[in-house]
């Protein structure tokens, strides 16, 4: 149980801030979008995270640990790279926002027939390429960003399990 626990933290740890870097790449006005399909890639794996952590922490609640795992000694570090990555991602969103390049989009972009729309509720408005493109970054920005929070808070359940191992 030790080494799921240490094993977990690190998966837990790396894959919020490979998430991390897809939103700054999304932040980042002069980088062509990401594709829509990222989105799952973030998605997922917070998702799974979170019902991973949360599971860890009822089985040491119930069981508790037999041997000391490499977490308990080191739950501060834990809590502050997630705080790290929270305040980055923080940072990330506001500063798009101040700069005005990262309005939410009127609907969802899509291309028909090579030409650019949004399509609103089922009817297509016709944009510029550069107009899709900043919607596409706008959407990839808005949900890869949940997904940090999400892998963040898996991240700092694990942390705290291990802070109360180490008591």
């Amino acid at each position: 149980m030790a080494r799921l626990l240490d094993t977990l933290v690190v998966i837990a740890a790396v894959v919020p801030a490979l998430t991390l870097l897809a939103v700054i790449w999304a932040a980042i006005p002069a980088l062509p979008p990401l594709p829509l399909g990222v989105v799952v890639l973030g998605v997922l794996p917070a998702i799974a995270l979170l019902i991973a952590s949360d599971r860890t922490r009822k089985t040491l609640n119930k069981r508790g640990i037999a041997e000391r795992p490499l977490t308990a000694d080191r739950w501060r570090q834990v809590l502050t790279a997630a705080a790290a990555m929270f305040a980055v991602l923080a940072v990330t969103v506001i500063a798009v926002k101040i700069a005005g390049t990262g309005g939410w989009p009127a609907g969802q972009p899509t291309i028909s027939g090579g030409h650019y729309y949004l399509n609103v509720h089922g009817g297509l408005l016709p944009v510029t390429e550069s107009e899709y493109r900043q919607a596409l970054k706008s959407l990839v920005l808005l949900f890869m960003s949940g997904s940090v929070v999400l892998e963040l808070a898996a991240l700092t359940t694990l942390g705290l399990a291990g802070k109360r191992l180490s008591a």
